[in-house]
């Protein structure tokens, strides 16, 4: 998506879940993608972005300039991955055995490259609340250190709403969000 303001993408009822991947080109980032345009029909109360180390040309390239149903931010340069720490390690010990067996491998059948010298992205998963508040973050200690698929998503952002919802709870013990009649808030403190 071109010129994405990033406070008009965390607009909205409902969190967004940024979830940073290597390049496009990457097995590991081709694999996950995959598997989030193919359940996210179970992605509920929630949004996704996924986020490439890739530009605009190369992923418009690869998919014949196809629309994806969820923005796909390209970050060539890496000044997102910069500004958020994004990690990196060199080498195979960052795939997990699994990656390693089953991407890894397939993606050197498939004619992919892996440069043993380039650092490797790890995986950062954000989830994003309103005005750009960052609820939740998790930083990959694999490649494969990511929400599964759309379903693991949705599980992450209702239970980081349940801890803030229980977050405030805890912060404002008398405030909550029922209705109640005046005698019900005799003595109680006001809730900011």
């Amino acid at each position: 998506m071109p010129e994405n303001d990033f406070y008009g993408l965390c607009e909205g009822g409902r969190p967004l879940c940024m979830i940073f991947l290597p390049g496009f080109d990457h097995p590991v980032s081709r694999e996950y993608i995959t598997r989030y345009l193919k359940t996210l029909p179970s992605l509920k109360g929630a949004r996704l972005a996924c986020v490439v180390r890739s530009s605009a040309q190369a992923v418009a390239a690869a998919t014949r300039g196809s629309d994806f149903p969820f923005p796909v931010i390209c970050d060539g340069p890496g000044v997102l991955y910069g500004y958020l720490g994004v990690e990196q390690t060199r080498g195979l010990l960052s795939w997990s055995f699994a990656a390693q067996k089953k991407f890894y491998k397939a993606a050197k059948d498939a004619g992919y490259h892996y440069d043993k010298a380039a650092p490797q992205i790890l995986p950062l998963t954000l989830v994003v609340g309103h005005k750009g508040k960052i609820l939740f973050t998790h930083s990959g200690r694999s490649q494969t250190d990511l929400p599964e698929d759309c379903a693991a998503i949705a599980e992450i952002v209702k239970a980081v709403e349940a801890a803030t919802v229980q977050a405030h709870a805890d912060a404002n013990p008398h405030c909550s969000d029922e209705t109640l009649t005046l005698p019900d808030l005799v003595g109680w403190a006001r809730c900011g």
